[in-house]
């Protein structure tokens, strides 16, 4: 299940969080509980299993948030190389086909490992579930993979738009996601306040919040501004009978939604792995 399919005021992409402050705890710069602290954000527990393993508790892993972050620092601890992926169906964004990438298309997410291991790139894929009724509680469970071959993670990072471009699209993308909601011919009009406060706490849920000796300009303005335009992909979606009049407007309406999470999706990459790879050079 997707992060964005159980309680929306909780932080999204927990794999750019983990990236972003396991670089900052490799390098020293942080404590362990600095990212435990970092990822509570995103839920209430994490677990950790092995690909193998049917359940956390087969793979001797169901613990509760701290240990569980510490198990994937412990997995994190040898790295040379951490790189995020957010794939989505027809957007595998480089990854080969694998057992991790089907599991990655299905929850938008992946975190890739370059160790020491002389197998394969380590992937870590989060998958979220909820426990606990008034209030449920969110739990993240992190599978742990290992590809057949080690992936190229420069190229992968590399291969894609510039931060420049990404920057001029994601302006334009405002624009265009502004218009989805409000010039599709909509049934019945938003009230103006209600929608405010929705897209505040959709923007909240996808801002990513870099550690802070990873501030870089350009980087922030990508990840924030691809919130703000991820949140309109979300509001609109879940507004379909609003979005047009005729099977054609809702038809052209799914395909700009998609393109705009795309375009996110890979501006919030880039910025990430940006930052990741500035923390590790240094």
């Amino acid at each position: 299940m997707k992060r964005s399919d159980i309680l929306p005021h909780i932080v999204a992409w927990p794999t750019c969080a983990l990236g972003a402050w396991a670089a900052e705890w490799l390098t020293g710069r942080c404590s362990p509980d600095d990212v435990i602290e970092a990822l509570a954000e995103s839920a209430d527990r994490h677990e950790v299993q092995s690909e193998q393993s049917t359940s956390a508790t087969e793979s001797g892993s169901n613990i509760h948030n701290g240990s569980g972050v510490l198990d994937l620092l412990g997995l994190l601890k040898s790295a040379r190389r951490l790189a995020v992926r957010l794939p989505s169906t027809g957007d595998p964004q480089g990854l080969p086909p694998n057992p991790a990438t089907s599991k990655a298309l299905i929850t938008g997410e992946v975190l890739l490992v370059d160790d020491s291991d002389t197998a394969g790139t380590l992937a870590l894929v989060p998958e979220f579930s909820t426990f606990g009724i008034d209030p449920p509680y969110v739990t993240c469970r992190w599978t742990v993979f290992r590809y057949a071959d080690r992936l190229d993670l420069d190229h992968l990072v590399s291969s894609g738009p510039s931060a420049g471009d990404l920057e001029y699209d994601l302006r334009q993308a405002v624009r265009d996601a502004a218009m989805i909601i409000g010039g599709l011919g909509g049934r019945r009009s938003l009230d103006a306040g209600d929608l405010r406060k929705e897209l505040a706490v959709l923007i909240a849920r996808h801002r990513v919040a870099l550690p802070p000796h990873a501030l870089d300009a350009r980087s922030t303005r990508l990840i924030d501004t691809a919130a703000q335009v991820e949140a309109i992909v979300d509001l609109a979606g879940t507004r379909r009978v609003e979005i047009g009049d005729s099977a054609g407007q809702w038809d052209s309406g799914d395909s700009a939604l998609r393109g705009l999470q795309t375009l996110t999706r890979t501006a919030r990459a880039a910025a990430v792995n940006h930052t990741i790879g500035e923390l590790l050079r240094r």
